[in-house]
């Protein structure tokens, strides 16, 4: 058995999505050079729920990758297995490529942080990855699923709504403008939806402040007997997200916000507010369109070149930047 394993020195405690991009980079490369994926443990932020990190290996909890059909193993139950290889067995790279007939039996890249979409030399695997996660680098259906956890709370709420039912993801936080925030507002979001016929609504923001007052429209909060139990915010994010996609129709913000799950039904009823990315969202001078944006699905072929993390161009960095230092001397 021949294994590929990425070891960090840092880990970052981000969102989500940002360290599932990262897990299914390290699959996909394993997927490439038939090798078994070591999994780290990831370090999900504190700034996400409610103060408190958390440490997980991320798949069975938030997501499945069966449908990825690549072996893996933990790392805490790799460590004995490491420790019976002899030197000559292990070959110890950075950000290289390899040979992937090697017959090392442990190929260990390591790595600064495990911010691993840094490794974007790795064309093939970064394209691969792509087409695993889908979410704001390619819009496609997702390869990983919602575990049974997820699924059995999000169909239950899924009953509960009348069909035909809207599903709508504001992302605000990080992601908000001026513009982006006044396309946001009740009428504006109400008056756009009306464009079809519906009998429900179901809305999700990472703005627990943001509501909307119609009686067709419903938050998580209408279905507490459901999710009482779910202190860990991430999980609560994952069932929204779950009911988002499985809804007649989803509205999303960004128009490379594509499903967060695999989904059975492969029939396009996909609609974005803007007709930009969630990378370049900082943007100020970029208008909202009038009617939402249909989001058709791209082909798994396709390259598109977007990575998973588009930066800020130099000056509003620097802005940023001065920003935050002058919020933290003045606090």
């Amino acid at each position: 058995m021949k294994y590929l394993q990425y070891k960090a020195l840092k880990k970052y405690g981000e969102g989500l999505l940002d360290r599932r991009a990262c897990l299914l980079i390290l699959l996909a490369e394993a997927k490439l050079s038939h090798r078994i994926a070591v999994l780290p443990k990831f370090q999900l932020g504190s700034q996400h729920n409610h103060g408190k990190k958390i440490e997980s290996y991320l798949i069975d909890t938030y997501f499945d990758i069966d449908k990825l059909n690549i072996e893996y193993i933990l790392e805490e139950e790799f460590i004995e297995r490491e420790k019976a290889l002899e030197q000559e067995d292990i070959l110890n790279i950075t950000n290289k490529k390899f040979d992937r007939n090697s017959d090392k039996t442990l190929i260990v890249r390591n790595l600064q942080d495990d911010n691993f979409w840094n490794l974007n030399k790795l064309h093939d695997v970064i394209h691969l990855a792509k087409n695993y996660h889908g979410v704001g680098v390619k819009f496609v259906i997702p390869f990983v699923t919602a575990p049974h956890h997820i699924k059995e709370i999000g169909d239950s709420i899924l009953n509960r709504l009348e069909r035909p039912v809207i599903g709508l993801h504001l992302r605000r936080g990080d992601r908000l403008n001026k513009k982006l925030n006044e396309s946001m507002n009740e009428k504006t979001i109400i008056d756009k939806l009306d464009r079809f016929t519906y009998n429900s609504v179901f809305y999700c923001s990472n703005d627990q402040d943001y509501s909307v007052n119609h009686d067709k429209y419903s938050s998580i909060s209408r279905f507490k007997d459901l999710v009482e139990t779910i202190k860990d915010n991430y999980l609560l994010f994952c069932v929204e997200m779950y009911v988002v996609d499985n809804c007649d129709i989803s509205v999303r913000t960004f128009n490379d916000s594509s499903p967060f799950y695999f989904i059975e039904n492969q029939i396009n009823k996909n609609y974005s507010l803007c007709n930009y990315s969630m990378h370049g969202s900082n943007s100020r001078v970029k208008n909202i369109p009038d009617e939402l944006v249909k989001c058709d699905y791209e082909s798994y072929a396709t390259n598109n070149g977007k990575g998973f993390i588009k930066r800020e161009v130099t000056i509003p960095r620097i802005i940023n930047g001065i920003r935050k230092i002058f919020k933290a001397l003045f606090k």
